[in-house]
């Protein structure tokens, strides 16, 4: 179930943290790995730049093995939408390359999901 937090900027998050997913990877065989920028480093990702506010991160967690999405904590502009497309993946088991490779509508903060999901 995702959630948000109304802060400025926006805090969402959905699955596990980084070290839930830790603690559970050896008793369901996961290799956790997290992918983690802060919003200012995201050179793709235009949106909170645009709106002259670039604080936060993106942190998604994966199992590298199956390529699923095992949790999200975004800190953003606009965080509270790109929950959204995480969440859905999540619930449909798509792979976290699915997410890395599609095109997303531009100035957007889902921008900052490819350049994030590439670093895995």
């Amino acid at each position: 179930m995702p959630s948000a937090t109304f802060l400025t900027p926006p805090l969402s998050r959905v699955g596990l943290s980084a070290e839930e997913a830790r603690a559970r990877a050896a008793a369901n065989g996961w290799d956790v790995v997290v992918a983690r920028k802060n919003v200012a480093d995201i050179a793709a990702m235009p949106r909170p730049k645009a709106v002259a506010d670039p604080r936060g991160f993106l942190q998604v967690v994966v199992d590298r093995a199956t390529e699923r999405v095992l949790g999200a904590t975004l800190f953003c502009v606009e965080s509270q939408e790109v929950i959204n497309l995480v969440t859905m993946a999540m619930r449909h088991d798509l792979p976290y390359p699915a997410l890395r490779d599609a095109i997303y509508t531009h100035p957007s903060s889902t921008e900052g999901v490819n350049e994030l999901l590439g670093a895995i």
